[in-house]
């Protein structure tokens, strides 16, 4: 039985890792729910191919008499890269930038996939069986995970208290309650028992809380984003009524306004207001947060330029003007002077 766990083990490793991503995004009709879908895949093949480096790395003796543990080690090390991967595809699709959560959960999938190849040869080659490295441990470990994974989320919802507490307060509920499936102490007793499958099982449990918190955590930041895109857009458009002001005032100040457009690459402020139009619009359509938001930071850095330009403009004609008057009260007055 153990055996046969082991290998099923191995072969549903096999099986996440080497899904086409191709296959799993043509079945979903939007980006989101492709994004989500790819990420769904990376984040199970982490958690199976973990698990496996977490049972051979008991075996680290075998490996080392083969030659392999310097290979084993960059495997693992690789196999942290994927995991950064997933990470930053987490973070991508919480800011709903749906290309960068697919092409981090695509790139971390690759990596697993050779990762799974690499220690499936290293265990041949250092003659380690499936049978001997299903114990205990594995299990242990794996529980460990999970409660890492618990703190961090707990540690991301507090930066939400303010904002969203009754949602907060459901994840972290949730949170509690797969801690309790995840009793290291009583999880060893059962395991010296032999008792594998009741481990597993609350294991399994737990895992499912923790994914159904932090789908929350995901539902709240983008809820978050959306409010924060609104705030900004608030915020912007006072700017443009004030910028408007400005740019009216400096062309009766006789200031060459188009002139200082084109140095932005602009035909005019029409032309400007525009684009800003253009990127209000696709913001409140729930567009990609994240692009919006780049875009919108750079359209106000141009406001704040193109104004810097003007008061400089309006104040260099200012001081023309006085040096004029200046000068022709020192010629009345060298004139005067002279005559006399």
């Amino acid at each position: 039985m153990k055996t046969s766990r082991i290998a099923l083990f191995v072969i549903l490793a096999s099986i996440i890792v080497a899904a086409v991503p191709a296959s799993a995004l043509l079945n979903e009709q939007t980006d989101a729910d492709r994004a989500e879908k790819i990420l769904e895949i990376a984040q199970r093949a982490e958690e199976r191919v973990g698990d496996l480096i977490d049972l051979v790395s008991l075996n680290t003796t075998a490996i080392d008499t083969a030659g392999l543990l310097d290979e084993f080690n960059q495997n693992v090390t690789l196999f942290e890269q994927g995991s950064q991967n997933v990470t930053n595809a987490e973070e991508c699709l919480a800011l709903e930038d749906y290309n960068g959560t697919i092409e981090n959960a695509t790139e971390a999938l690759s990596i697993f996939k050779e990762v799974l190849t690499n220690i499936q040869y290293i265990m041949e080659e250092s003659g380690i069986s499936k049978s001997d490295i299903l114990d205990g441990q594995g299990l242990l470990t794996a529980m460990e995970r999970a409660l890492d994974r618990i703190n961090r989320l707990r540690i991301i919802l507090e930066e939400y208290e303010e904002t969203s507490p009754e949602e907060v307060l459901e994840a972290l509920e949730l949170l509690d309650e797969a801690t309790t499936y995840l009793n290291i102490d009583e999880a060893k007793l059962w395991l010296l028992d032999g008792n594998f499958t009741d481990v597993a099982e609350n294991l399994t449990i737990a895992n499912g809380l923790i994914s159904d918190a932090h789908q929350i955590l995901k539902d709240i930041a983008k809820e978050n984003n959306l409010n924060r895109i609104g705030n900004y857009l608030a915020q912007m458009e006072r700017i443009r009524e004030r910028f408007r002001e400005r740019y009216q005032y400096a062309g009766g100040q006789g200031v060459d306004v188009d002139s200082i457009w084109a140095s932005f690459e602009y035909e005019n402020m029409e032309q400007f207001m525009e684009q800003l139009q253009t990127l209000t619009d696709d913001a409140q359509g729930n567009a990609n947060i994240h692009d919006v938001m780049k875009d919108l930071k750079e359209i106000g850095k141009t406001i704040r330029d193109v104004d810097k330009a003007l008061q400089q403009e309006i104040a260099h004609g200012r001081g023309n003007g006085n040096q004029g008057q200046g000068n022709n009260g020192n010629g009345n007055g060298n004139g005067n002077g002279n005559g006399n």
